[in-house]
């Protein structure tokens, strides 16, 4: 019967690979996607985050019903994000790219989704004199400010985050 066996020599190469490889991957970065609180204002004084967050959960007074983006945007795009992590992870491992790289990628996909979603969201609709003052059926875009806003940053571990949506 044939053993395999590791040498000594041959253990701590492996080991010191695998640490070579934990810290490719280690880290407390992520990508966050939204609406930043300095994104800008309206006229009004309103903030685009504001805005952004009765637009996705809706106004206190029900006026305005909730159209959530930001969560079926990243949803509908998990397939893809997963699929990127899959193909460009060996990259990392291998030293052929860096992880911050990943995420930069994955943060525009994610902006994208985010984009395009509210481009395509219909539902629920807008009222009729809503459509008729900003001559849009679109319930999401009117100035197209609130689409131009969305923005991804990549965080650190213990790294101050500017609120917004």
């Amino acid at each position: 019967m044939i053993r395999p066996t590791v040498s000594l020599i041959g253990k701590q190469q492996v080991e010191q690979a695998m640490k070579q490889l934990a810290k490719k991957l280690e880290g407390d970065a992520r990508v966050l996607a939204g609406v930043p609180k300095g994104a800008g204002t309206y006229e009004d004084g309103l903030t685009l985050a504001t805005i952004a967050a009765v637009n996705n959960f809706g106004s206190a007074d029900g006026k305005i019903p909730a159209r959530p983006v930001l969560g079926p945007a990243i949803e509908k795009g998990t397939p893809q994000y997963l699929r990127l992590a899959e193909v460009m992870i060996p990259k990392v491992l291998s030293g052929e790219m860096t992880m911050s790289i990943l995420l930069e990628q994955m943060g525009q996909l994610a902006e994208g989704h985010i984009k395009q979603e509210i481009t395509d969201l219909k539902d629920p609709p807008n009222a009729a004199s809503t459509i008729a003052g900003k001559g849009s059926d679109n319930p999401l875009i009117d100035t197209g400010a609130f689409r131009q806003s969305i923005r991804y940053v990549i965080a650190e571990a213990g790294d101050p985050i500017e609120e917004g949506l």
